[in-house]
């Protein structure tokens, strides 16, 4: 995926801390101004990074209202395992 590595070099420095599509797009352009059709396509590019990390259960989505969701890294993976555990 095009995208992936921005995606989770982003949200994986920050578990647990919420964003918007709207700054995960703006990290992946490096806050440049681009046209509004690339812009859509990377939309469109980050949309299908987070829909495979949030079917993996890397990225939960929480639906605010039927068009805005924020995502985060989740600081529990699905086994239960602290992700920000220590081995001794």
């Amino acid at each position: 995926m095009k995208y992936a590595s921005e995606v989770i070099a982003l949200m994986g420095a920050h578990p647990g801390r919420q964003f918007r599509m709207a700054q995960i797009v703006r990290h992946v352009t490096k806050g440049l101004e681009v046209s509004p059709t690339s812009r859509q396509a990377v939309r469109v590019g980050v949309r299908r990074v987070l829909e495979s990390l949030i079917e993996n259960g890397q990225v939960v989505q929480v639906k605010e209202s039927e068009t805005s969701s924020v995502y985060f890294w989740q600081v529990k993976l699905i086994h239960g395992v602290d992700a920000n555990c220590y081995a001794n």
